[in-house]
């Protein structure tokens, strides 16, 4: 908790007591076509299976008016997840916008927008089988986009030492891979992430970010349709659940899948 070093003027309470104004109303946005997408989904085939080990990442490419979907298939498991027009990786998944138009947690109905000068969305989910757990006394929700992932620069800067199946490392070899840049070209492409089923929020007293072990059982699923033809990469995180560490091999982690269907 931070000590303040300044004097409170008197109309300090009055100041506080100004009322929020929500920055990006939602009714401003485009609206979500339920109706649309559920008819799209119907009778949808499934055209292609990745499997993501544990601490590690995978790519896998989704056509433009494909589905997605991240599996639980074995345990609880977080995954993080990053997004590029698969026809240019300047265009990528801008987390902090798609935050301030939507909130710190998503879920169907929200879309997944890409960086300026674009702006469009990439994807837009169509179902989660964890929206039945909205947020919890602690104030935590699932599928955040304010976590940026973990990397090896924190560990070092926290003391820790290197530690490379980390998701920032894991995206970045699983991308250089798939591209064939070399590793340090392909991280400058790596970005901030949706964090699919990991439970998180920010304490009440400090506001600092904190995990909590993730609900997801196996066959949850969330759900998205690519808006256009998408390069993805996705890393089962090294903190399995996140309930108790990350960055390390203290944690027991599981696969993923991800899933491609081709709707009607």
């Amino acid at each position: 908790m931070r000590t303040a070093q300044s004097e409170p003027p008197a109309d300090a309470a009055a100041r506080r007591a100004a009322p929020p104004v929500i920055v990006y109303t939602v009714d401003r946005l485009p609206p979500y076509d339920r109706a649309f997408y559920e008819s799209v989904r119907r009778d949808c085939v499934l055209v292609s299976e990745t499997i993501v080990p544990p601490r590690e990442a995978r790519t896998f490419e989704v056509a433009a008016g494909h589905f997605f979907r991240i599996v639980s298939i074995e345990g609880p498991q977080v995954g993080d997840l990053n997004l590029w027009n698969a026809h240019d990786l300047s265009e990528r998944f801008f987390s902090g916008k798609t935050r301030a138009l939507h909130a710190t947690h998503v879920s169907t109905g929200d879309r997944l927008w890409s960086t300026l000068p674009h702006l469009r969305p990439l994807a837009t989910i169509t179902h989660d089988t964890l929206d039945w757990y909205g947020f919890d006394a602690d104030g935590a929700g699932i599928h955040d986009v304010i976590g940026t992932r973990c990397d090896p620069y924190t560990q070092r800067l926290l003391g820790g030492g290197d530690y490379h199946h980390c998701c920032h490392s894991n995206l970045t070899r699983a991308l250089s891979a798939h591209t064939g840049l070399p590793f340090g070209q392909a991280e400058t492409h790596v970005h901030d992430v949706l964090n699919a089923f990991m439970c998180t929020g920010f304490t009440a007293d400090t506001h600092q970010y904190f995990m909590k072990a993730s609900p997801v059982r196996v066959g949850d699923f969330i759900e998205f349709f690519a808006e256009m033809d998408l390069l993805c990469a996705l890393s089962a995180c090294p903190g399995g659940d996140c309930g108790a560490t990350h960055s390390s091999d203290v944690a027991r982690c599981w696969p993923l899948t991800v899933e491609v269907w081709r709707g009607r």
